[in-house]
């Protein structure tokens, strides 16, 4: 799977258009579709404020390699509550 289509997978996972990723980018749709399309190479200040914005996983996203998003402190703490009350 490339960088682009690794893109793709957090967009369409998120339920957000072309439009409302780039705007959360602040960069245009097309921007967005020329990296899905492999036609632009992803930066790495770009790489950075995807990861950022989405909690996307940085390994995830240059290489492939873990899972898409990376945990949240919430997601944690309701993770430990679960185990406490279990």
């Amino acid at each position: 799977m490339t960088q682009g289509e690794r893109i793709k997978d957090v967009r369409n996972s998120l339920g957000l258009t072309l439009e409302k990723f780039g705007e959360k980018l602040g960069v245009t749709k097309t921007a967005i579709s020329r990296l899905e399309k492999g036609e632009r190479s992803l930066t790495e200040q770009m790489t950075k404020s995807i990861c950022r914005e989405f909690s996307v996983d940085y390994m995830w996203l240059t290489t492939g390699e873990g899972e898409m998003f990376v945990e949240t402190d919430d997601d944690f703490f309701e993770r430990i509550d679960r185990i406490m009350a279990g």
